[in-house]
Order: C-alpha cells, then structure tokens, then sequence
C-alpha cells in the first residue's frame, strides 16, 4: 500500500498531478482553514478516481503544531515510512519544513512538481544515509481533463449554449474550429461562480488557458482584458492559467494603454484581422497565427 501525504496550498493542480501519476492507494490532504475549500474539492476529484482520502487540518504557521499534528495522524493509522510518499509541492513554507522533518526521520521519499515554464516536471527524492538524493525527474504526460481543472478550481460549473448566432458567437466558432487537433482540449461558454463567462477553456497537457474574443468596437476596449484578469484571480483558475485575448481587430499606436495593460496582466494577444462581418471566417494565415500562439502560451 502506498500513502501520499499532500500539503494543501490555494493552487490544486500540483497537488492532484502527483497523485495521478504515482496512483496511490490513499491520500493524507493536509489542509488550513484558509485553504480547506481548495481540499475538499481535491477530495471530491481523487475519490472520483478510487483513492481513498483523508482531512487533517493543522495551522499554517506553527511548525512544532504541523509536525505534531502530521505525525500523530501518522501513528493513529499505523503507517510505516516505507508505505509513504511526501509531495512537497504545496501548502506553507511552515508546512513545508514540518513534512520534511517527518519524512527524513521516517526515511520516506518525497516529490517536488515544477510547474513554472509551461511544463509539469515532477522531480523525484530519497533518503540515503540520512540525507536525501535526487531520485529522477520527469515531464508528466498529460493526466488531467479541463473538466478535472474546473472542478479542482472552482467546484460545479456550468456551460451555455448561444441563443443566437451573431458575429462574436461566429468568431468563438471560428476560433473553436481553428484550434481543434492542434490542441488536446478545447471547450466553449464556461460559467464560472455563476456570474463570470469564459468564451473559450483549452488545454495542452496539463495546461490550460483561457480566451476572451472580442469583435468590432469590443476589441479595442478594456472589457476582455478585465474579464480574463479576474476568470485567473487566486478565487478563480489560479494565476497559472494562460490567458488569451483574441481580437479581430488591429491594435495601433492609439491603443498604446491596452498593449500595456495586457503586458502588465501578463495576457497574450493575437489578433486576427481577416475575420470580418462581411467575410465571418478565418484566413488560412490568421488560422495558423492563432494555433501558434495559443500552443506557444501552452507550452507546445
């Protein structure tokens, strides 16, 4: 029997990619008040995948608390260090340390997720002689649905059907249509919260982005610029997730405010001026400037 013990901290996926790639028999969720919502939602998803999972909750700043807590519940269960694995991903730096303790003095392996660069790496550790030594690394396939990065984020979703076809309805189709194959995952009119719209979610591996499209006048306002800030706010998608502003406009020297503000927010822009009212479809050349940058923003 393997045992994983997870520190939780405000972003899911690092939590839930080592799980799904070393598939252990149960899982410790290690949580705060702060971050206990983000757990249960990560407890809802594992038990999904057949792993039984366990809640402790500790302080996120006392470590002689964290540790005792960490390994009381160790003990109470009877777990050795051989059945252990520690990912050492999330939660504090508090947490972190307490949990290093712990496995050091159990002699338990412990793993590290990279998620910075567009990639998912998990690095691999063990204990050798009292001191640990890097055991492999590894980019991890892709082991996640944009289903599964919804639900880790945000619990229950929804998603909604147009009501009628008009030129921003026709651009998200053209940019949905463009996209399909070249991503692994795209899917469009997500509701998040019940109150903010995402027009397109895609994923490559296991990331994932979202996208705003704005025709005509829209395209050179600040709305989808502030839509796509607050959809990959902490309380959101988690500020890992790429964000993609699609325009069918050009921006010139008089939207010099915009380009900064995309720059700041860290938001990609593609603009793709063929599509027009009078012809409502995607140029080759623009088709392949869209794949090219969304893959590029994704990692690919």
């Amino acid at each position: 029997m393997t045992v994983m013990i997870s520190l939780i901290g405000e972003q899911p996926i690092p939590n839930l990619l080592p799980i799904r790639r070393i598939q252990p028999d149960e899982v410790l969720l290690l949580y705060t008040k702060r971050t206990e919502a983000t757990a249960n939602r990560l407890k809802r998803l594992v038990e999904r995948d057949g792993v039984r999972v366990h809640m402790l909750s500790t302080d996120p700043y006392d470590i002689q608390r964290a540790r005792a807590d960490l390994e009381g519940y160790i003990r109470d269960q009877g777990w050795t260090g051989s059945a252990l694995v520690f990912n050492l991903t999330g939660g504090t730096k508090t947490m972190v340390l307490a949990a290093y303790q712990i496995a050091m003095a159990l002699g338990a392996p412990f793993v590290y997720l990279q998620s910075e660069g567009r990639q998912s790496r998990l690095y691999r550790y063990e204990f050798v002689a009292g001191d640990y030594q890097k055991g492999g690394d590894e980019v991890l396939p892709g082991l996640i649905t944009i289903d599964d990065y919804l639900r880790a984020h945000v619990g229950d979703y929804e998603t909604r059907k147009p009501r009628f076809s008009d030129l921003g309805t026709q651009f998200e189709e053209a940019i949905e249509s463009a996209l399909v194959g070249w991503v692994d995952e795209v899917k469009r009119g997500v509701l998040l919260g019940g109150a903010l719209e995402v027009d397109l979610v895609v994923r490559l591996g296991n990331q994932v982005g979202v996208i705003q499209a704005k025709t005509g006048k829209k395209a050179k306002e600040k709305d989808g610029l502030r839509e796509l800030n607050a959809a990959c706010a902490r309380e959101y998608l988690g500020t890992y997730t790429a964000k993609i502003l699609v325009i069918n406009q050009e921006w010139d020297h008089t939207v010099t405010n915009l380009r900064d503000l995309a720059n700041a927010w860290n938001i990609t822009v593609v603009q793709l001026p063929s599509f027009t009212e009078s012809s409502p479809s995607l140029s080759p050349g623009d088709q392949e400037e869209l794949r090219r940058a969304v893959r590029g923003v994704l990692g690919g």
